[in-house]
């Protein structure tokens, strides 16, 4: 017997071990699925792509426009949140993959948004908080993107837009010419 106390205190310091170690393990799994569980609330309110941000996106700016709230709404609150997660969290992850043409759309809905919130006092709230001086960045950036990609097109297609217009005028002339001879009939 006296053999088997050894023996058994090591059993249960080996049950012991394996205990810690599947609490360990289950802890660690938790904490996994935690995080993962948080990284997809991110994508679902995201979504889980660019097109899908941009279509939800849209969809929410139209549904405040629908809500026709008072600048002074309590219900505002809540627009407001999700309208500063799209801008601060959401943006950022899918800014990088969107056209020129698509930023600009974002961010011109985004002055929607604005206008929607809060009327006439518009430009008052681009002074007010960081998430105004973003936005206000991000349209300039954007503006001035589609200036230049306009003036490279001109440049690239000046030969062609130059033989339209002669052609537009040739025809008004044409038309005009055609309009007298109906008059003076």
């Amino acid at each position: 017997m006296k053999h088997n106390i050894p023996a058994k205190a090591r059993y249960a310091e080996k049950l012991n071990s394996n205990f810690d170690f599947m609490q360990n393990l289950t802890y660690l799994l938790f904490l996994v699925c935690l995080s993962f569980y948080g990284s997809s609330c991110q994508m679902v309110t995201c979504g889980p792509d660019k097109e899908a941000f941009l279509t939800k996106y849209s969809k929410f700016i139209d549904k405040v426009d629908r809500a026709d709230l008072d600048a002074s709404d309590s219900n505002w609150e809540k627009y407001d949140q999700s309208f500063k997660h799209y801008i601060e969290d959401c943006y950022d992850l899918y800014e990088d993959e969107m056209s020129t043409r698509e930023r600009r759309q974002f961010w011109m809905k985004t002055l929607k948004y604005y206008s929607t919130r809060y009327g006439e006092s518009m430009l008052n709230e681009f002074s007010k908080d960081a998430i105004s001086n973003d936005v206000k960045e991000n349209i300039e950036e954007v503006l001035d993107a589609t200036g230049r990609d306009l003036e490279d097109f001109v440049n690239k297609n000046m030969g062609e837009i130059e033989n339209l217009v002669r052609d537009i005028g040739k025809d008004i002339e044409d038309w005009a010419s055609k309009m007298k001879e109906i008059f003076e009939q």
